[in-house]
């Protein structure tokens, strides 16, 4: 497995992530896409290969938080499916290997006696729009490798799993396991990773204490070896999120702990 950093706030440009990156003995960037300069309108793939090229150093995408490819506004879901190729487009310019996407529970009503999601009322439309998504975005990937990689964060409604089996149904889509969010949310998509393990392409490390999640590795609960060992058949890069410079140069010198 290659193992890898986000791109950090604190950080002004790409280049001093990738520096940092190198110092610290690392393969990869995980770019996130959550800023301005990092939109791929706002990069450019040769900048990317040459950086990649002199370095040695390649690059991983996270996109958007809130990408809502199943809105009920086709006009918004359509807007978010586009992006979404876009940053296909421009990953198989700049040999990226995958995206990792977060899996949206959608807007929940309120009723007296329970509370219902508008994906699960409208489970047709919700899978109608899924459908548009995945030949999307195997249409873009085509024969490239390329995958989008959808992550575990606060737990997936009953409808969300079936709507990522649907998705992982295409080679084009796999999965990003996070073990600090199945820690924080009580392991409630522990039973459907493990199911799901063959189809885990990217893990997210970082350690967890009770709700306090992102922490530097060695400072929460987390059983970090075991962790790594659930994903090692599977994944091909990890990457180290925490969200500080210091907090990665602590985590490396806690690294050389874990058997890799």
């Amino acid at each position: 497995m290659d193992f890898g950093m986000p791109t950090l706030l604190e950080l002004d440009t790409l280049e001093e992530n990738v520096a940092l990156c190198q110092e610290l003995g690392l393969q990869f960037v995980e770019i996130n896409c959550n800023v301005p300069e990092f939109q791929v309108e706002a990069m450019s793939a040769d900048r990317l290969n040459a950086l990649r090229e002199i370095t040695g150093v390649y690059f991983t995408f996270h996109l958007d938080e809130f990408l809502s490819v199943t809105d009920p506004n086709p006009t918004i879901s359509n807007a978010y499916i586009q992006s979404v190729v876009n940053s296909i487009e421009f990953a198989k310019k700049a040999k990226i290997p995958n995206l990792t996407m977060h899996f949206l529970t959608g807007v929940v009503f309120t009723l007296p006696h329970k509370k219902t999601y508008v994906y699960e009322k409208y489970h047709d439309y919700y899978i109608e729009r899924l459908r548009f998504f995945r030949d999307s975005v195997e249409s873009s990937v085509g024969d490239s490798g390329v995958k989008v990689c959808i992550e575990n964060t606060s737990g997936f409604e009953s409808f969300m799993r079936d709507g990522i089996d649907f998705l992982l149904e295409s080679d084009a889509f796999r999965l990003t396991y996070d073990c600090g969010h199945n820690h924080r949310y009580k392991m409630v998509d522990d039973d459907f990773m493990v199911a799901h393990a063959s189809k885990i392409n990217h893990m997210h490390f970082h350690d967890c204490l009770g709700v306090k999640d992102h922490l530097i590795l060695g400072t929460g609960e987390l059983d970090l070896q075991k962790e790594l060992d659930f994903v090692s058949s599977s994944a091909s890069r990890v990457t180290i999120e925490v969200k500080t410079v210091e907090g990665l140069r602590k985590s490396m010198a806690y690294l050389p702990n874990l058997t890799l």
